[in-house]
């Protein structure tokens, strides 16, 4: 395992989120692999509604990410590659905006130029539905509506893993 400047930040945050979550009131419960994903609603950031839903019959690319996390910029260019590579092909990509402002969030996705859809998530209600507490996050959702993955974590430092992980739900 490489431990790049980026990974010793996000063992950093994961532990002190560990930390600060086994002393909090509601401790987070990751969700399992097998385990059908938790529903939501997400308020978009073009102020439209994305339901879990509304993904019934796709295979479902579900992140949480940051505008300050380094992991989550260095993440983003490969989730965008995916993207554009199977946005036909039956796969939905959702990016949800966590321990972050709104607007520093917006800033963000309109830097990035986020052609799928995104939004943020006033509170992290739906991250700790999903057991998160450090962004990168990401959860790949089947088709039936289970989670097939979930990798915590920056996926440029797996790309082969992360192109392989799309294609197992597709």
């Amino acid at each position: 395992m490489s431990w790049t400047s980026c990974s010793r930040r996000s063992a950093a945050a994961l532990l002190a989120a560990m930390l600060l979550g086994a002393c909090s009131e509601e401790p987070r419960t990751l969700l399992e692999v097998g385990a059908p994903a938790k529903p939501f609603a997400l308020e978009l950031v073009d102020g439209r509604v994305s339901r879990l839903e509304g993904y019934a019959g796709r295979g479902l690319v579900l992140t949480f990410m940051s505008s300050w996390c380094p992991c989550s910029n260095q993440s983003l260019p490969l989730m965008l590659q995916a993207y554009e590579r199977h946005r036909g092909d039956g796969v939905g990509f959702l990016m949800v905006g966590i321990q972050d402002s709104r607007s520093n969030f917006q800033q963000f996705v309109g830097k990035w130029r986020v052609p799928f859809d995104a939004g943020y998530d006033k509170g992290d209600r739906i991250a700790k539905d999903y057991g998160v507490s450090v962004p990168p996050s990401t959860f790949f959702i089947a088709r039936d509506g289970t989670v097939k993955r979930a990798f915590y974590g920056n996926i440029a430092e797996k790309p082969e893993d992360f192109r392989h992980w799309v294609e197992e739900i597709l």
